[in-house]
């Protein structure tokens, strides 16, 4: 049985260069999701109406543009923390649902990226 060759310095360093990549940007989603925390209204507190209902509609709106926003960092941040479990394995740069390659363009673009372009596409379907 043939023995696994260990990986080149070359490879070393790509890997170590991709999982600081990662790490840093799971540092910049934690803080963007702190960015959006909103303090809660009081419980018991009760919207009130008048000459300056405008502003209650401007908070839900933006109260609703955050949870959004919150929903998208989480879903980012469990696309690079996959990613870097693919890194440990050594999977990083295979596609997670048909196996195949991602290409370089992608990978360097997105080193989140856990699927080819092809198998990202039917997701969103």
């Amino acid at each position: 049985m043939p023995r696994a060759t260990p990986p080149t310095n070359a490879a070393t360093r790509e890997r170590k260069r991709v999982e600081a990549l990662l790490r840093a940007k799971l540092r910049q989603l934690a803080a963007e999701e702190s960015s959006l925390a909103v303090a809660a209204p009081e419980p018991g507190t009760q919207v009130q109406y008048g000459k300056r209902a405008g502003d209650h509609v401007a908070e839900a709106a933006d109260r609703m543009a955050r949870s959004r926003t919150a929903g998208e960092l989480e879903k980012l941040r469990d696309e690079v923390t996959a990613a870097l479990a693919k890194l440990e394995v050594g999977t990083y740069g295979l596609c997670g649902e048909c196996g195949s390659p991602i290409p370089g363009g992608r990978l360097e673009a997105l080193p989140w990226a856990i699927r080819c372009v092809d198998c990202q596409s039917k997701q969103r379907h």
